[in-house]
């Protein structure tokens, strides 16, 4: 098979890089600037290890890929980009009922938009630290391997494609397995990715432990009432410890994650509508209130618009905010 992976940001960089490196069929595609520099000079990716230079054929648009029966989409894309990157794949001549689409990404949000225009679709969890903020250059910061990942079938179930897939990244150096409740494993991570927001907004000013304690727990409640499958986050954190560890990070590089890297390189959009935005989602369909939440929604969205830089608030300065809104919340519950 040829994997096409379809958002080459700093997940789909590496897989695409380390799956090419280690002779298997890869195509990523990304963003022009960073396709240019890959045909120019090739893919920097940066382990602990060492870095490879790497060839690895790239476009820069869904009707360049040329997609055929072998092909398996590796979609990496940012959530707020999945029912764009679905209308151009369908639109380059992906079929909907042979592709596979493999849901390579945060939140649980990604899996039901793709199913609305292909048949095939896969989750899949990623545990990969990557951090992308030039064109060309791709840090994957992993001790061991290059990170931990499972693939399963979307609602539940793992074929021999999930299977196939677990194979061939494992064989590119991750620890990689197959799994048929893999979106019950996505909705414990979930949990940890509901901080992504607090990173981008805070650049790690403040102690966040009371508001993601909150965060969390308007989470808990919200999945509860809407009968969304989730793992223990403890139990799943302490999985992914056993997978995966990450390296530190080469001298002046720094990251706090996909969505402090958004506003970091000012691309002027951010993730949290379908992470935190979920929850809100939730909690206005189960009038269960989210304060938490939608300050963190809100904010990142606001920066992001703005194109401004991580750390404008401290973890206190949202802390106010929501009790703000939590107050008159209550007198209406």
């Amino acid at each position: 098979m040829r994997f096409v992976v379809f958002g080459a940001g700093a997940i789909g960089s590496g897989l695409g890089g380390h799956l090419h490196r280690t002779g298997h069929d890869a195509l990523i595609v990304g963003r022009p600037a960073h396709v240019n520099r890959i045909r120019q000079q090739g893919l920097q990716l940066v382990t602990d290890e060492q870095t490879y230079t790497l060839s690895v054929p790239a476009v820069a648009r869904a009707e360049d890929v040329g997609f055929t029966d072998q092909d398996v989409v590796l979609l990496c894309v940012k959530s707020q980009d999945t029912d764009r990157a679905m209308v151009e794949i369908r639109a380059a001549g992906g079929d909907p009922q042979r592709l596979p689409i493999l849901c390579c990404q945060n939140s649980i949000t990604n899996e039901p938009a793709a199913a609305r225009y292909f048949r095939r679709v896969y989750g899949v969890l990623i545990v990969v630290p990557g951090i992308f903020l030039e064109p060309g250059v791709v840090f994957n910061n992993s001790l061991g391997n290059a990170g931990f990942i499972e693939v399963g079938q979307f609602p539940s179930g793992a074929d021999a494609l999930s299977q196939d897939v677990a194979q061939a990244l494992s064989a590119a150096s991750y620890a990689a397995y197959a799994n048929p409740n893999v979106m019950a494993a996505k909705g414990a991570k979930m949990f940890s990715n509901l901080g992504n927001a607090m990173g981008a907004i805070t650049d790690g000013k403040g102690d966040q432990t009371n508001f993601m304690t909150q965060v969390r727990r308007e989470a808990e409640r919200c999945f509860q009432a809407a009968g969304v499958p989730f793992k223990s986050p403890e139990a799943f954190e302490k999985r992914a410890r056993e997978q995966h560890r990450q390296s530190p990070l080469p001298p002046g590089v720094r990251n706090l994650g996909s969505s402090w890297q958004s506003l970091q390189r000012g691309l002027g959009s951010i993730e949290a509508d379908f992470l935190n935005g979920e929850i809100v989602r939730l909690g206005r369909l189960h009038a269960i209130p989210t304060p938490y939440n939608e300050v963190l929604q809100e904010v990142a969205n606001s920066m992001a618009a703005h194109h401004e830089k991580p750390g404008k608030f401290t973890a206190q300065d949202l802390e106010r905010q929501a009790m703000s809104r939590a107050a008159p919340a209550a007198k209406e519950s």
